[in-house]
């Protein structure tokens, strides 16, 4: 790492030396029993005051510049997880209190005090650096094991379907509605597996979008994503799989996207929130809006809008926030919808479906 020049700050404390001189032992004091309340490392008072007679020799006999010393001392010491700036964070704030009182006593000038607060934060600096190059480590250490992971998954399932050539099942949701297509495997080349979705409504199929795969024995349901779609040829070829649950099984109510957005208004605290809705079910809706702010998970909003002509008055919470571009996608669930409310969203996501099989039969 870059070190920081220090002689200007050693110059001037070194004017102090009796104070840095006669400390050591108050800091040895300070670090066992900071180290003692903050870590749960089992070290014995000896190691650990051996520690820190050396880290106080290093960092206060104002000679050479320690940084880098103490930038590897802060990995050992995260790797073994031991906050050593937690540590030296506190022992450094009552060593500033008593240099205080040694300037007062002295009458001396409070600059001194300043160069010694600017000498302990370029310390604590290098121990944040440390911290942030440990843990960004650890997330590549992370990341090279999940790759490999799923490299080995990947190859897993396309073992399976080399062996499970047929009957095949490709599942995808047109407007939320599921569409299952029975396939058969025509090759696999490298990483991408070639289907026969020909006798499928094939045209559901989007490239760059993801699909679920079912397979006749496989509990575990795989998915994968569109690299290439043939409409006229009738071929599908999907890549980059892993094992996952299709989340839309999960959901306790049957759930549609619309043709046509329908307005809708949030109020919380007084302010309006105008948004469009995007999918509905008895459970709640998706909602697009340009404006969330003081809006978080968790809180909870009024909402109004109009379905085939009836209004719609409820209590909702905020479920999830997503980003997308320009706008925001919020996923709110319903708290007290009446009966009556509850008929007229059933009968509107009944009829909605039929549309969209409608519209899925004239693909």
């Amino acid at each position: 790492m870059a070190e920081q020049d220090l002689n200007p700050l050693y110059k001037s404390l070194s004017t102090e030396k009796d104070f840095f001189e006669n400390y050591r032992e108050k800091f040895v004091d300070s670090f066992l029993k900071y180290f003692k309340k903050i870590s749960n490392m089992d070290l014995s008072d000896e190691r650990i005051r051996t520690l820190s007679e050396g880290i106080y020799k290093r960092l206060f006999s104002f000679q050479g510049n320690p940084l880098d010393e103490l930038y590897s001392l802060g990995l050992k010491m995260y790797e073994t997880k031991v906050d050593i700036r937690g540590i030296l964070s506190k022992v450094f704030m009552v060593m500033a209190r008593d240099f205080l009182e040694h300037l007062i006593q002295k009458e001396k000038d409070i600059m001194f005090l300043k160069n010694y607060l600017t000498l302990v934060e370029a310390y604590l600096d290098t121990l944040d650096k440390a911290n942030i190059d440990y843990v960004e480590s650890l997330q590549e250490k992370l990341t090279s094991i999940l790759k490999e992971k799923k490299a080995d998954q990947t190859q897993t399932i396309i073992d399976i379907l080399r062996v499970k050539k047929e009957n095949i099942k490709v599942i995808d949701y047109f407007y939320e509605v599921p569409v299952t297509c029975s396939s058969r495997l025509l090759r696999i080349e490298e990483k991408n597996v070639f289907l026969d979705v020909s006798r499928c409504v094939n045209k559901i199929f989007e490239k760059d979008h993801y699909v679920f795969v079912k397979i006749d024995g496989l509990s575990k349901t795989i998915k994968g994503k569109v690299e290439e779609i043939n409409y006229d040829k009738g071929i599908l070829v999907l890549t980059d799989f892993e094992y996952s649950p299709i989340p839309q099984e999960k959901r306790r109510y049957i759930r549609v996207r619309l043709s046509q957005k329908i307005p809708v208004i949030l109020t919380r605290g007084g302010k309006e929130y105008n948004g469009l809705i995007d999918d509905i079910s008895i459970g709640g809706i998706g909602v697009f809006l340009t404006d969330t702010q003081d809006l978080e998970v968790g809180v909870y909003v009024d909402i109004v809008f109009v379905l085939d002509g009836y209004t719609i008055d409820v209590l909702g919470q905020i479920r999830y926030l997503s980003p997308i571009g320009r706008v925001t996608r919020a996923g709110i669930g319903f708290m007290n919808l009446t009966a009556r409310d509850e008929e007229i969203i059933g009968e509107f996501v009944t009829k909605r479906q039929f549309e969209i099989l409608k519209k899925l039969r004239q693909l």
